[in-house]
């Protein structure tokens, strides 16, 4: 049809002159297609260079990530991946994709305790020894009572809190113990 314009691709083509079937995941198009709804030359990416992660119609990989610094490698790249980075212990990024790491506090403020540890997306937390503080991206858990206690919140919206004895913390899990009146199991 004159003056219709490009004609509609399906799914899993793209538009190059005509309909093209999409290179897979790991590759790129070396070669158009010469006929519609064909595939054309589709050649892989360089392993730990390039990658694509979807079909496609790129005339070339995209480049794999390179970790700065101030990270680690998580995950390095593949041919349908690319790199993940993150923050080498002492450093911090809030941002999903950040690209600089920050140095983590080393300590709170003057009449303020640690009521969260610098971890790679997260920077020391500090809060008041008889209130604590819970920013949404904080832990439920965080220190503030009496020694060998764990505030939790109960509502964000009152600041209701109560305090339950720990028993064990492992990396990250940290598994309470009723306090003397409190079912077992019971949190709030």
């Amino acid at each position: 049809m004159p003056g219709a314009g490009a004609e509609k691709c399906e799914k899993g083509e793209y538009f190059h002159g005509h309909c093209c079937v999409s290179c897979p995941a790991g590759t790129y198009v070396a070669e158009h297609c010469s006929a519609p709804h064909s595939r054309g030359r589709c050649d892989p990416c360089t392993e730990g260079e390039g990658f694509t992660a979807h079909e496609n119609g790129l005339e070339e990989c995209l480049l794999c990530t390179q970790c700065k610094d101030d990270q680690i490698t998580l995950r390095p790249c593949t041919l349908t991946h690319d790199t993940e980075c993150q923050c080498k212990q002492g450093y911090f990024c809030p941002a999903e994709g950040c690209e600089i790491c920050q140095r983590c506090s080393t300590m709170c403020p003057e009449g303020k305790e640690i009521v969260q540890n610098c971890n790679a997306t997260v920077d020391l937390g500090c809060g008041l020894p008889d209130q604590g503080l819970v920013p949404e991206y904080l832990s439920a858990w965080f220190v503030g009572c009496l020694a060998g206690l764990y505030r939790i919140p109960r509502c964000l919206w009152d600041n209701d809190v109560q305090c339950e004895l720990v028993l064990v913390c492992s990396g990250q899990l940290i598994v309470p113990v009723p306090l003397p009146g409190q079912a077992a199991g019971s949190l709030y």
